[in-house]
């Protein structure tokens, strides 16, 4: 068995009603938060409302930022990192998606750098981003509201560069939460377009760490069992979600052991992540849906990389029988990719997303610029080349 190694020093409260928790826990952490609030969706939900109400019940004074769009900005953290210190305050709480996380994990750090400082210096290619000397952040509670990018779970923030609209990821130990709230009432007005894009990330994070270099027993474990909870309650999520509380906690669970994979578990993603940050950094598509295209073509180019592995991955699908041998299960498993995608809406080409052959090359150039480690990843080597004919074939 591989060797390896994990840690897991943020606190979870995993369960519907746990958000309740917020009411003892934030005093720990000071005396005013700055709350990073998901843009209009948090607020006509309720949402807010009810974790501003907590605070305050606590004793806390609060301040608000409920501008947070999907794929953060720098200029946008920039902006929010100085009202943050204007504020006075002591820590951050992230409520929405893995942008609402993100921001309050970029946020809480970048208030404790340097003053002057941007994020754009921190991001891949910035004059600090080898996170040389860096200063403890301020504390972090991130409160999900989606299953999707488990960065409740993860020492990751990805923030979009608009210079060169790369999207990379900051990733540095002290960048775990706190605390993370993982609560599936907050979970179930979600719509299905949402629900989708969130959903099929959650997929995407447990194969392609199940599929990575640096896979071991504790990431296959999780991974194995999140891919199974996907398969078997998205539709359902998608379909009623609005119903279906079981649907929604266990999408929740699948989320969370997600990021704890590609997290603290330090197995990470492959190609398809490598490539689908550069698709959303040019096009600024739901992050989920930039890896859709992908899939088929890459396991067409890598199956044989891993029989045993692939095979797996073609009976979670719910594809091939006991007569087949391990090496038609996995020569099966693009096929079966295909066929989860189309189950849940999700069969889509890079040209739907509005990728044009004209971005071919600078995605190709960001992928190697800033997420070149985790296509290293992948089972198999991909040169530029090979980067190129991906893309294309997922056009």
């Amino acid at each position: 068995m591989q060797a390896f190694n994990f840690t897991m020093p943020t606190k979870f409260y995993v369960g519907c009603g746990q958000v309740n928790q917020l009411k003892e826990l934030a005093p720990q952490y000071g005396k005013k938060a700055m709350v990073c609030a998901a843009k209009d969706t948090m607020r006509q939900l309720g949402i807010l409302d009810r974790v501003v109400g907590l605070l305050k019940d606590a004793g806390l004074e609060v301040s608000i930022i409920d501008d947070v769009e999907p794929n953060p900005r720098d200029v946008d953290i920039d902006r929010q990192v100085q009202f943050f210190l204007s504020e006075g305050c002591d820590f951050t709480i992230g409520l929405g998606g893995g942008s609402a996380l993100d921001t309050a994990k970029a946020v809480a750090f970048m208030a404790a750098q340097n003053p002057g400082d941007s994020v754009r210096d921190y991001l891949a290619g910035g004059s600090k981003s080898d996170l040389a000397d860096v200063k403890k952040p301020y504390p972090v509670i991130c409160i999900t509201t989606t299953a999707g990018t488990g960065s409740e779970a993860t020492k990751w923030f990805v923030i979009t560069n608009t210079i060169n609209h790369d999207k990379p990821g900051v990733g540095h130990d002290l960048l775990m939460p706190s605390v993370s709230i993982v609560d599936p009432d907050l979970m179930m007005t979600m719509p299905p377009s949402v629900t989708r894009a969130c959903g099929i990330d959650v997929l995407f994070h447990a194969m392609e760490a199940y599929l990575a270099k640096c896979a071991n027993a504790f990431t296959d474990a999780c991974a194995l069992e999140a891919i199974r909870l996907v398969i078997k309650y998205l539709g359902r999520a998608i379909e009623n979600g609005a119903n279906d509380k079981e649907a929604r906690e266990y999408m929740a669970w699948a989320n969370t052991l997600g990021g704890i994979v590609i997290g603290e578990g330090n197995s990470g993603t492959v190609a398809i992540h490598a490539l689908g940050h550069s698709v959303g950094g040019q096009t600024n598509t739901a992050h989920g849906l930039t890896m859709c295209p992908l899939a088929v073509p890459y396991l067409e180019m890598t199956w044989d990389a891993d029989i045993e592995r692939h095979a797996k991955l073609t009976r979670l699908f719910g594809y091939g029988d006991d007569t087949m041998t391990q090496q038609q299960l996995a020569e099966l498993c693009p096929k079966a990719m295909k066929g989860v995608l189309e189950r849940f809406g999700c069969d889509i080409t890079l040209k739907d997303l509005g990728v044009t052959e004209e971005m071919i090359e600078p995605m190709t150039d960001s992928v190697f610029q800033t997420m070149a480690g985790v296509l290293n990843n992948s089972l198999k080597p991909f040169t530029r080349e090979d980067v190129i004919a991906l893309y294309k074939k997922s056009m």
